[in-house]
């Protein structure tokens, strides 16, 4: 088919759609009714139009709303650490560093303590090397003690726990005898840990 008579084609139908309104919007009543249905049909586009536009600005606002809340608890975490990292550093300003080793320190411990130095053994520990996560590196000492009174195990323990120095006692091991009820033999660890440099 021609162009010329697709064109003369689409005329007449066109002329065709133009006679079929006239008759259809021919009254005054009709003509109305033609109207409010064109009026009905643009509010309606208006709202979907609005509608889509409303729910996605609902979804950023939402978006939004949550990237808000994760952003105020990593702020919140951020003050968290600063101020652990500040506790850290002020802990690490009270322990106060031994000078002399932790085998002299436990044998003076001892000794204040009145226990006859056949009755204890001190032996080192080799110092463990803490891993590059650890915040402090720690050494240790094993302990034994031969025939001492409960009272005099519980004031070392005592006097050790109280050092201004930060020591730990762990690894606690108590035996008695029966024909020995009043003394008991104590093997113990103590360890001392000195904090690395916070960064």
């Amino acid at each position: 088919m021609e162009l010329p008579n697709i064109i003369e084609k689409i005329k007449s139908y066109i002329a065709i759609g133009r006679e079929k309104l006239q008759a259809v919007s021919s009254t005054q009543r009709d003509r109305r009714a033609v109207l409010l249905l064109g009026v009905v049909l643009c509010v309606l586009i208006l709202y979907f139009v609005i509608h889509f536009f409303s729910s996605g600005t609902e979804r950023l606002e939402k978006r939004a709303r949550v990237l808000e809340s994760e952003l105020r608890k990593v702020q919140t975490l951020g003050a968290e650490f600063e101020q652990s990292k500040k506790r850290m550093s002020e802990i690490a300003g009270k322990i106060k560093k031994e000078d002399e080793p932790l085998i002299s320190l436990m044998e003076k411990v001892l000794i204040a303590e009145n226990i006859q130095r056949q009755n204890f053994s001190i032996r080192d520990v080799n110092t463990r090397g803490s891993d590059n996560e650890d915040l402090f590196e720690e050494k240790s000492v094993d302990v034994e003690l031969k025939r001492i009174s409960l009272d005099d195990l519980v004031d070392i323990l005592y006097k050790i726990q109280t050092k201004q120095s930060f020591l730990k006692v762990s690894n606690l091991n108590i035996t008695t005898k029966i024909k020995q009820a009043d003394s008991v033999n104590v093997k113990l660890r103590v360890s001392t840990f000195e904090f690395k440099q916070v960064i």
